[in-house]
């Protein structure tokens, strides 16, 4: 394993930490990718399975009950092997990869993996659990009044900024699934607008990156073969849409996925570095001139405090996230009406 030297930590700007994530993210271009590769190549190829056997049995070519029950059972492999590969395994060495490179300690393809253990088991216990807390979540959002007011600004928190810091913590700090729920909200409420504005900005690099491309794709995949194939071989046309699809999403996902987990995992340094002086306990380990353990440094995560689980403050900020969801879609849907009502009332 290379060593490259350790980066001096210091609190970061929303530019810097942006700016951080992109230059690792550069210098680790084809380890990255070929980390997230290694997992999302067999999913993409089980989507691509599923999508024929499904679309083959909505264009009625056949009627075999067996193609159906094949294709249903694709679709639910799909997506096992998308928790056990993606959000697992290929989550925790690509956190694992950014953390040793970040630190100094340049990892690769296989020692990312090697060096995670069983911590991507967990992970998937702590997402599935996640998933339990996110229904619970959802139900709170109908409580009438409170509810209505605060449920979608918390759901939309909890999604958008604990769930992904789980990895981190369980990767690194190695925590039970239980706790790495707690200990990713112990951390993230303390700077609570700052690492929603980052995982929102991020959010905005996906659809940048993948949303609008893969739209794009679609669009003009329908234009073409419908002029192509005509109604004469539907079957071929769905056929070389859906590998053309399948294509196009493995490398916007390869391009992307990386990316997220960088920025992910650069923003859990620094909520440690500002709250809890981490870059004060790498300086102190290295001080004694010996090599430093980076790891088992970031493992030493103090315990996740007894505040209570929410306060009224944090009730408050709910509810103002809540009303900035509502104002944004009440925008979109203006901007929108404004651009298309013309051409639909047109008869375009």
């Amino acid at each position: 394993m290379a060593v490259t030297p350790m980066p001096k930590l210091r609190p970061l700007s929303m530019g810097e930490l942006l700016d951080q994530v992109i230059r690792l993210y550069r210098r680790n271009f084809l380890s990255f990718i070929g980390i997230v590769a290694v997992v999302q190549v067999p999913v993409t190829l089980l989507q691509l399975l599923g999508a024929l056997l499904t679309g083959a049995a909505v264009t009625g070519d056949t009627s075999s009950p067996a193609l159906a029950l094949s294709a249903g059972g694709v679709t639910l492999l799909l997506f096992i092997a998308s928790i056990l590969l993606v959000q697992g395994l290929g989550t925790a060495a690509m956190t694992r990869a950014v953390a040793d490179n970040y630190l100094g300690q340049k990892t690769g393809i296989m020692e990312a993996y090697n060096k995670i253990g069983r911590s991507w088991l967990t992970l998937i216990g702590a997402l599935l659990l996640a998933g339990i807390v996110g229904i619970g979540l959802t139900i709170w959002w109908i409580v009438p009044c409170i509810g209505w007011l605060t449920g979608l600004g918390i759901l939309l928190f909890f999604s958008l900024v604990i769930v992904p810091l789980i990895a981190p913590i369980i990767v690194l700090e190695r925590q039970s699934a239980s706790r790495a729920i707690g200990r990713a909200w112990d951390l993230a409420r303390r700077r609570f607008w700052w690492v929603l504005g980052f995982t929102f900005i991020l959010t905005l690099f996906a659809q940048i990156i993948v949303t609008m491309p893969t739209f794009l794709t679609v669009y003009v995949l329908e234009v073409t073969l419908g002029d192509s194939f005509g109604a004469s071989s539907p079957t071929t046309a769905l056929i070389v849409q859906q590998l053309i699809q399948s294509f196009v999403s493995l490398i916007l996902s390869l391009i992307y996925l990386p990316l997220q987990l960088t920025g992910i995992t650069l923003m859990y340094f620094d909520l440690r570095v500002r709250t809890e002086g981490f870059d004060l306990a790498l300086l102190a380990e290295s001080a004694s001139g010996e090599t430093v353990d980076t790891a088992a440094v970031t493992a030493r995560a103090p315990r996740t405090s007894e505040e209570k689980l929410v306060t009224g403050e944090e009730m408050l900020r709910f509810f103002v996230v809540e009303i900035g969801i509502v104002a944004l879609y009440i925008a979109i849907v203006f901007i929108l009406a404004l651009i298309f009502g013309p051409l639909v009332s047109s008869g375009f």
